[in-house]
């Protein structure tokens, strides 16, 4: 069956060799990571409110620029279509077909 005489000499290698490298593990992978989130958490409450107010006014400025780049190729467009009316453009400009908006 199981030889417990070699269970012995199983446990003293594990706690010389596995315990000695579990916490060097330790130390070096969930000491920071712990460090980390508990920072994250502290500052989390401080700033949340003055982070969301910047994100929000950056998103008022990006509609806004959207906006703008709208009205720059609308104006583009009717140009274009000026462009390519040619000089019947400056004579008819009742026939120029009407801009979809």
């Amino acid at each position: 069956m199981f030889d417990f005489a070699l269970l012995i000499p199983l446990t003293g290698i594990f706690f010389v060799i596995g315990v000695p490298v579990l916490a060097i593990a330790t130390h070096f992978v969930l000491r920071p990571m712990v460090r980390d989130v508990i920072g994250a958490l502290r500052t989390r409450g401080e700033d949340a409110e003055a982070s969301l107010l910047g994100r929000i006014d950056r998103l008022e400025q990006a509609v806004l620029d959207q906006g703008g780049q709208i009205d720059r190729l609308v104006e583009a467009e009717a140009f274009r279509r000026r462009l390519e009316m040619g000089p019947e453009a400056k004579r008819r400009p009742s026939e120029h077909p009407p801009l979809e908006e």
